[in-house]
């Protein structure tokens, strides 16, 4: 009992020296560039709100994604590496693999797949809200793993996730649902909250059901993102417009 209790000390420690940089590496991937675009691009604040609000919607779709797509794929690297973060729930070990990144260049990479893009978007069309998305995906990723590692570890939660425990650890028996940690916004788009009846352990799925399964994939994947780019759209439209009127009054008058 001893040596399972010092193996969980020595694990938690190392952990959350992971988790602390994690966060770091986060806001200096996406707050800081947040800033410097705010400086060298001023936007009304309109525009970083709406930046903002596109960033989150963003990250919880790339959550998604990632998480079922990548995460949960057996073959690849960290398909490999997630599935020790099954494997260890209630284990000694369970804290080396409970943060989202296994270090801060596995951080700083998901800012730069997701940021460059953005980035690149918004200098191409003027557009003045990557400030604001950054700093939003840098808000989510750091509440996303401190709430997931709560979950995982019992820490404290604020009551309005009294049901994010649940929820999360429901995919831990059932890994092909809620990919979500605690925000299901494309859980419920997609229908995976963990109601699909199972087929029979050990039947083999027959040729339908693989092609089936894997159209459905192909078909949310397109669906995703195509969500996320009309939420993009919207909310430039709702917020850009006005400011365009008034930089023509301003110009005008």
């Amino acid at each position: 009992m001893g040596t399972a209790a010092e193996t969980f000390g020595i694990s938690l420690n190392g952990a959350q020296r992971v988790r602390l940089w994690n966060a770091v590496t986060a806001a200096f991937c996406g707050v800081l560039p947040g800033l410097v675009l705010i400086r060298a691009y001023p936007a009304r604040w309109r525009l970083l709100v709406a930046g903002f609000l596109i960033g989150l919607v963003w990250s919880n779709g790339f959550e998604y994604a990632y998480h079922r797509w990548i995460l949960h794929w057996p073959k690849g690297t960290l398909g490999k590496g997630h599935l020790l973060h099954h494997a260890t729930l209630n284990t000694p070990y369970e804290p080396e693999h409970v943060t989202f990144g296994s270090s801060p260049f596995a951080v700083a990479m998901i800012f730069v797949v997701n940021g460059i893009p953005v980035i690149l978007l918004d200098r191409a069309f003027n557009l003045r809200i990557a400030a604001g998305m950054l700093i939003g995906f840098a808000v989510y990723f750091i509440i996303t793993e401190e709430v997931h590692w709560r979950i995982h570890l019992g820490g404290w939660l604020p009551a309005a996730l009294s049901a994010a425990r649940d929820y999360h650890l429901a995919h831990h028996d059932r890994p092909d649902a809620r990919f979500n940690v605690f925000l299901p916004i494309f859980d419920l788009l997609f229908g995976n909250l963990g109601t699909e009846a199972h087929s029979p352990v050990g039947r083999p799925r027959q040729v339908s059901s693989r092609v089936s399964e894997f159209c459905r994939a192909a078909t949310e994947g397109v669906l995703v993102y195509s969500y996320l780019i009309v939420a993009f759209i919207l909310f430039w439209c709702s917020f850009s417009t006005p400011t365009r009127r008034d930089e023509k009054l301003r110009n005008s008058g």
